[in-house]
């Protein structure tokens, strides 16, 4: 979801492509984590054993995170941004020469943990209530590794599930035992953050009673983030960013084929063929697609689709076909390069030139009063926003990155 700014009212895209970088680690992982817990801290850390180097490993995730900083900061204080790059250099040679060894639990020893749940049927189909928040957030229930339900951001423009640590809580975290990996991702227009990866049960409430049980899955905890500017308006960090948003998490459903970033669905992972996000309905329904198709397109949810203006010609675009992305976005040579898409303006969607229409709306303004107009970029390509959603069932199937359009109430 590129642009996700989680701010109502100004009509900026607030969709959820990710910009993330895993490393893949064993058991340093928590030495990271205690290291930079350390520091945070001002706390001293002593092993018995050898010291980990963590320079190596710590470097990919410090360096783009105070890239982040340095460019915010400069337009304000220069001084300062130089200062910030000089002590990246130190914090790192820091880290270096903690002596962390024998705060590690051994790989060959993972910390205790609750045995996960067995796996629901993966080739049956279990409908998740979606309720919409603020008129474009369509949201589910979650429980992770057992925790309090976590509202969850339904997003097919991302592909991961991903939640602060600070809504998840401490005890909660540190129950989860040795995270499998560390990354730097963010939201494009909102914030950069750090997370670990854990593999853990997430657990999703059934609209009928029960819930659907799915065992180990990646989820991403964030552990430290930052605003990717400081203008009026913008989150300060991960927290603020989903509870402008009314949410504690973001599951990411995209097909990880057609997103291209690394995280991957968590209803993929626990082995699911696809997902349907049906809006109108108030469900997710995951397993098999149960509708009427009205067009399959590749890509999911990246496809190559035709908008029209008005009564304009179809134009090639690119359209991220995201549910987490507010009102969306078009490109300017579309609406005659002007800065913004006026109230009664009919935007349709197809699958190819004169081919079926996917999705059609005319721009106005929402039940709380914001517009509903796209906002205006450059380039070729769109995000389709919520309103797609908003008017029919679409189904992600991750076997073959395709979405299917279905006929609203089948």
């Amino acid at each position: 979801m590129a642009g996700r700014d989680g701010i109502r009212g100004n009509n900026q895209s607030r969709n959820a492509k990710v910009r993330r970088r895993r490393v893949v680690i064993m058991g340093g992982a928590v030495g990271a984590f205690l290291a930079a817990a350390a520091m945070a801290t001002g706390s001293v850390v002593t092993a018995a054993s050898a010291k980990a180097d963590f320079e190596d490993l710590l470097d990919p995730i410090i360096q783009p995170l105070v890239t982040s900083l340095s460019d915010a900061i400069a337009g304000v204080d220069p001084a300062a941004a130089t200062d910030l790059t000089s002590w990246s250099d130190s914090l790192l040679s820091s880290v270096n020469s903690l002596d962390v060894g024998a705060a590690l639990p051994s790989t060959a020893e993972p910390a205790a943990s609750a045995a996960l749940p067995a796996s629901s049927d993966t080739t049956g189909t279990y409908d998740i209530p979606i309720t919409v928040q603020e008129a474009t957030e369509p949201t589910v229930q979650a429980s992770i590794d057992g925790s309090s339900d976590q509202t969850l951001l339904v997003d097919t423009g991302s592909s991961g599930l991903v939640i602060p640590w600070e809504d998840l809580g401490l005890l909660q975290t540190l129950e989860l035992g040795l995270p499998t990996g560390i990354g730097e991702g963010g939201y494009s227009g909102g914030v950069d953050y750090i997370y670990l990866t854990y593999d853990t049960s997430v657990d999703y409430p059934l609209s009928g009673g029960g819930t659907l049980d799915t065992s180990n899955i990646p989820v991403d905890v964030e552990i430290l983030s930052w605003p990717t500017s400081f203008s009026s308006g913008s989150p300060l960090d991960f927290q603020q960013f989903l509870a402008d948003n009314d949410s504690t998490g973001i599951l990411g459903i995209g097909d990880s084929a057609s997103d291209g970033g690394p995280g991957t669905s968590p209803l993929e992972s626990a082995g699911f063929d696809g997902v349907t996000v049906d809006v109108p309905g108030k469900e997710l329904v995951v397993g098999s697609n149960a509708g009427t198709p009205i067009a399959t397109v590749s890509g999911a949810p990246i496809a190559n689709l035709y908008e029209q203006v008005g009564s304009g010609t179809p134009v090639a675009v690119s359209d991220d076909v995201d549910s987490g992305g507010v009102y969306g976005t078009i490109p300017s040579s579309l609406v005659g390069n002007a800065g913004s898409v006026p109230p009664g303006t009919t935007i349709t969607v197809y699958d190819s030139p004169g081919g079926t229409e996917l999705y059609s709306y005319t721009t106005g303004t929402d039940s709380l009063g914001d517009s509903t107009a796209p906002t205006v970029t450059s380039g070729t390509s769109i995000d389709s926003g919520v309103e797609p959603f908003l008017q029919e069932p679409i189904y992600i199937n991750y076997t073959d990155d395709t979405l299917t359009f279905d006929e609203p109430g089948s």
